[in-house]
């Protein structure tokens, strides 16, 4: 009988594979209406970012496991295979970061507002499905909230780009790594972490930056709504991380 992470690795691995092959399907329709350098750029981007997803959830898969009971599972579950496929979203988000985007055709320009879109609407359905399937692990916990960090980098990003947000949002996307820098950082110099205390505004910041991040992604919405907006959306979320570093290094108590 094999070992649950075996039978994990060989999940993972097939996902992998499929997910690879929608890239490539992905690829080829836009053969039909793009340049081969726009196409090859998509390819190579998109592959590379979900290789990405997979290594962050291959590293993880130890994690499989409710918090509560400790009880392993030997599938991944309903609920981590969306977040995976959010993962796909994202990474086929990337995919048009090399692209110049008066050179697009009407179909590749809304094609990552799509992508991301269903990415940000299925940010809302994995944990829910774990609850419902009754498999909540702390491998579904990590890797939505790498995989939240990685779209509001690679979107934002993209938007920031073509001109839809002002550069300073990128602020919002790099947060989140610098946080787990300091972590890091505090923990090489043996100095206290502490936990932070739960929040539901915390999450529900995170949910107004992906939709207004995927608005922002759909070319017909005005620049001239979306940056403004930007701008005011990503004070109230830099104020939470600045909160939530005062309360992780001990400055401000939990209690």
């Amino acid at each position: 009988m094999l070992e649950p992470e075996l039978l994990l690795k060989r999940e993972v691995k097939r996902i992998g594979i499929q997910g690879a092959g929608l890239l490539f399907v992905i690829a080829a329709i836009l053969t039909l209406t793009e340049n081969f350098q726009t196409t090859l750029n998509f390819l190579l981007l998109s592959l590379v970012s979900w290789l990405y997803v997979l290594r962050h959830c291959s590293r993880r898969l130890s994690l499989n496991y409710e918090e509560l009971s400790r009880k392993h599972f030997p599938q991944l579950g309903t609920g981590n295979r969306i977040t995976l496929f959010r993962g796909l979203l994202v990474a086929a988000t990337a995919g048009f970061l090399g692209s110049n985007q008066s050179e697009l055709s009407t179909l590749a320009l809304f094609l990552p507002a799509i992508f991301y879109t269903i990415a940000a609407i299925a940010d809302a359905l994995d944990g829910y499905i774990a609850r419902v399937t009754k498999q909540t692990t702390k491998l579904g916990k990590e890797l939505d909230t790498e995989l939240d960090a990685m779209g509001l980098l690679i979107a934002p990003a993209l938007a920031i780009l073509w001109g839809k947000l002002h550069f300073s949002y990128l602020s919002v996307s790099l947060a989140y790594y610098i946080f787990k820098i300091g972590i890091y950082y505090r923990k090489q110099q043996s100095l206290p972490v502490f936990s932070l205390p739960p929040d539901a505004f915390r999450r529900r910041l995170a949910g107004y930056q992906m939709g207004l991040v995927a608005t922002s992604l759909w070319f017909p919405i005005p620049a001239e709504l979306t940056r403004p907006i930007g701008m005011l959306l990503m004070i109230p979320l830099l104020i939470r991380f600045s909160l939530d570093w005062l309360y992780v290094s001990g400055r401000i108590s939990n209690s």
